[in-house]
């Protein structure tokens, strides 16, 4: 045999393997379909949780819950985003008792950091998704939520420390860990 015929043959059987790897592999999964495991997450128990004295803020594209679809594949969220008149520590000593006691486990020790500003802390538990408590800043209410920092006369509580506490899924509703 000689070289041309040997490359053209390479060639053939590289772009061939290469067309149909490419095309046996799975598509990314999309929200289709997922209405009802999004509604089985937004109802979720452990989502109602919340320290006395925390408002919930509705409204906005971030509130509830819904599938997100990006180039990386699909997910299910559901938020519950609030204000709130205690501290920082106030709120992780909550979540730090009630969590577990709802059957979610804190994936990392729960503490500010050295800093202080440790921001977001994640909880597992073995069959069910995970959920996540951020602390959201100024900047992050206004340009994510489209929440005024003080709105304190129109919820009522004074508004020192902004918190989510959201949970997400795999598109059928299952188990997604932390990381």
């Amino acid at each position: 045999m000689n070289m041309l015929a040997v490359r053209v043959l390479l060639a053939v059987l590289l772009v061939g393997t290469s067309l149909s790897g490419c095309s046996l592999l799975s598509p990314f999964e999309t929200c289709e379909g997922t209405g009802p495991a999004v509604a089985e997450l937004d109802a979720l128990p452990a989502l109602a949780l919340r320290p006395e004295g925390a408002v919930s803020v509705g409204g906005g594209p971030w509130a509830g819950s819904s599938c997100v679809d990006d180039t990386a594949g699909a997910w299910l969220s559901a938020e519950r985003l609030h204000a709130y008149g205690g501290t920082r520590e106030q709120v992780l000593e909550y979540y730090g008792r009630e969590a577990p006691a709802a059957g979610w486990r804190p994936v990392d020790d729960l503490d500010t950091g050295p800093d202080g500003r440790r921001a977001v802390f994640c909880f597992e538990s073995a069959d069910r998704p995970s959920i996540t408590l951020a602390f959201e800043s100024p900047e992050q209410l206004r340009e994510v939520y489209g929440v005024e920092p003080d709105p304190g006369a129109l919820l009522g509580v004074d508004a020192r420390t902004w918190f989510s506490w959201s949970a997400e899924a795999a598109p059928d509703g299952s188990r997604m860990s932390c990381y």
